[in-house]
C-alpha cells in the first residue's frame, strides 16, 4: 500500500471511556493531511525494537517519493538496522502533539534501482540542504520503505481517525490484523 490512495477511514474505539474523550464530534482527519505532514515533516521518529524486547527510537530523515514513504537508517551496524534485521515492524511517529500522525507498519529494504534512485536523491537534496546524496547511495544499504498496516492522525481526540491500508505484501493467514 503506498501513501497515493486514501483507505477507509474510522474512528478508533480508544481511549477507554474513563478519559472522558468524546465517541462522537470533531471532524475526522483528511487523508491529504496525513500525506502532506509525511511529506513535509523534516524529522521522523523510528521506533524499533532490540532482541531482548527494549525499545529504541530515533529521529532520522526521510522523504515522500511517488507516494511511499522513504526513510535513511544509516550504517548497517547500528543499533535500529540490527533491529530492523532482527524484527521489521516499527513505528514512525511525527513530532508534533497537536497535530499527530502515527504509522505502523514494516520497514522493508530498499536498494533502489537507478530511476528510483535518482528521484530520492532529488528529493533528500530539496528537502535537506547541504545533504547531496548520490542515486546510488543505497545500493548497499541504509534505506527503507514503510509499508504501513495503521495510521493514526488526530488534532485532538474527537478528531482521531485510523486506517488500516491493505498491505502491500499479504499478511499471512496465521497473523492477526492489529486492533486498537
Amino acid at each position: 500500500m503506498s501513501f497515493g490512495r486514501e483507505p477507509a477511514r474510522e474512528r478508533p474505539t480508544s481511549p477507554p471511556a474513563s478519559y472522558g474523550v468524546p465517541e462522537s464530534g470533531g471532524e475526522l482527519v483528511e487523508w491529504s493531511h496525513v500525506v502532506e505532514r509525511l511529506a513535509g515533516a523534516t524529522a521522523y521518529w523510528l521506533a524499533t525494537v532490540t532482541p531482548a524486547g527494549r525499545p529504541h527510537v530515533v529521529p532520522i530523515w526521510g522523504v515522500l517519493v511517488h507516494d511511499d514513504l522513504y526513510l535513511e537508517t544509516g550504517a548497517p551496524e547500528t543499533v535500529k538496522n540490527r533491529n530492523l534485521a532482527a524484527n521489521d515492524e516499527v513505528a514512525v511517529h511525527l513530532a508534533d502533539p497537536d497535530d499527530v500522525v502515527i504509522v505502523r507498519g514494516r520497514a522493508v529494504a530498499v536498494s533502489p534501482p537507478p530511476a528510483l534512485g535518482a528521484s530520492l536523491a532529488a528529493a533528500f537534496r530539496a528537502k535537506y540542504p547541504g545533504y547531496d546524496p548520490s542515486p546510488d547511495s543505497w545500493a548497499h544499504g541504509g534505506l527503507v520503505r514503510i509499508d504501513p498496516r495503521t495510521v493514526l492522525a488526530w488534532r485532538d481526540m474527537p478528531t482521531a481517525t485510523r486506517w488500516r491500508p491493505e498491505a502491500r505484501q499479504s499478511t499471512p493467514a496465521s497473523e492477526p490484523r492489529e486492533t486498537e
